[in-house]
């Protein structure tokens, strides 16, 4: 199921053989459908998940998250190269800092902290739930399982797809922003 999320528009057909059980899964919303799907009811924030996309001819990195503010639910999938990363890596690490960047930027644009007051990643990451996809040319795991992403690279290129975009999203949504930032 969640490698056909992985691809927006694959049509994935299980048909059990001797019955008439014809499973399909399309998602041609991708990681935003999947994980609106995954998530369980309750206040979130934004009210639909964010996502994006970043490409470049060596790299490419999708993502969705979303705050449970009332803790129902916890989704936090990566993926490198459709390969699920089970322990994170790099990639996830980027994923943090790129949204507590944009976070700690849209709070000083906008005079939400008292002076001193800084936003921690552990505020940003708490109640977050995610789903990360890169497509790497070389990634480097850690392990024979590949259930760690140590590519150094990667952290650096979703840190600053992710906080570019999501500062925009921010600024152009104040109100939710500031919203997300109470929690």
């Amino acid at each position: 199921k969640a490698k056909a999320v992985l691809c927006p528009g694959l049509s994935v057909r299980l048909k059990v053989p001797n019955s008439d059980e014809d499973i399909v899964w399309l998602y041609s919303g991708g990681l935003e459908e999947y994980i609106r799907e995954e998530i369980n009811s309750g206040k979130k924030l934004p009210l639909e998940p964010y996502s994006g996309k970043f490409n470049t001819d060596e790299a490419t990195v999708d993502w969705a998250f979303i705050w449970d503010v009332d803790e129902n639910s916890s989704v936090t999938e990566s993926y490198v190269n459709l390969i699920p990363t089970l322990q994170g890596g790099t990639h996830v690490n980027g994923l943090r800092t790129g949204i507590t960047n944009s976070i700690r930027e849209f709070c000083d644009f906008r005079n939400l902290l008292p002076r001193g007051v800084q936003i921690a990643p552990e505020d940003v990451w708490d109640n977050l739930n995610y789903v990360l996809s890169t497509k790497l040319e070389d990634p480097q795991f850690s392990g024979q399982t590949k259930e760690r992403l140590s590519s150094r690279e990667s952290a650096a290129f979703v840190s600053a797809a992710v906080k570019d975009d999501f500062s925009l999203w921010l600024n152009q949504h104040a109100e939710t922003g500031d919203a997300i930032v109470e929690i």
